[in-house]
């Protein structure tokens, strides 16, 4: 009988991942450590074991998905113009569609973070997509990831349709709701969050002067946007 030596030094954390990626994505990581990279957030710096984290794999992600889509939509849409097609993938993409994406798929439940609350900066969770992808992209190649992202995600998570026909504007479609009903809204920076070179903002939406919901992103109109879509949210808009 074979034995799988590396297999007997593999800890419980380590086989809980490796088991969600292969039941998940359907592929068996090479490099598990590269996995494990893609969930540690820049928070953790303290630990000289979580030294590296994800926000390389995070660039390398985000170059790799951005293809990947283009590639896709311009297969899927032979007539459609630039226009159309930057504006659909910027749809899929962006901040708030990945955090979705995240959560949907189970990607925060690994998440590793020094005390950073995820139902405020939901960012990370999106980062974390960004930087998965990186990672199988490292560990498995081009055509590996991009069957994942078709396959396992755009085809079972996404409409395509419905996100080409829907209002993003969030902002635009609660400006336009309040106008209608003569409420005033107003979008306040309630804190700023520092991590080495970058800056997150945390915006709250009051309507009224009653707060309503708040967002968080590294820029002040896409925290705006972000607190928008949950005050849509709960108002049904």
């Amino acid at each position: 009988m074979k034995i799988n030596f590396c297999s007997l030094f593999i800890s419980k954390e380590e086989k809980n991942l490796q088991s969600y990626i292969k039941n998940t994505f359907g592929v068996n990581p090479n490099n598990l450590l590269l996995y494990k990279q893609a969930f540690i957030h820049k928070s953790i710096i303290n630990d000289e074991k979580n030294k590296d984290n994800n926000e390389r794999l995070e660039y390398l992600g985000d170059a790799v998905l951005n293809a990947i889509i283009a590639e896709f939509l311009y297969k899927k849409y032979p007539f459609a113009s630039e226009g159309f097609l930057n504006e659909l993938q910027a749809r899929i993409v962006n901040a708030n569609q990945l955090n979705k994406l995240s959560r949907k798929i189970g990607l925060d439940l690994f998440i590793k973070t020094n005390g950073c609350d995820l139902k405020i900066c939901e960012s990370i969770i999106g980062d974390v997509f960004e930087a998965f992808i990186g990672a199988v992209y490292l560990d498995k190649g081009y055509e590996s990831v991009k069957k994942i992202i078709i396959e396992k995600i755009i085809n079972i998570y996404l409409d395509i349709e419905l996100i080409a026909k829907i209002n993003t504007n969030y902002k635009g479609k609660l400006l336009a709701w309040s106008q209608k009903v003569k409420n005033k809204v107003e979008y306040k920076i309630s804190k700023e969050i520092s991590n080495k070179n970058r800056k997150q903002y945390i915006v709250q939406l009051f309507i009224e002067e009653q707060f309503v919901s708040e967002g968080c992103d590294y820029s002040i109109k896409a925290a705006e946007q972000h607190a928008a879509m949950l005050g849509c949210e709960i108002l049904e808009l």
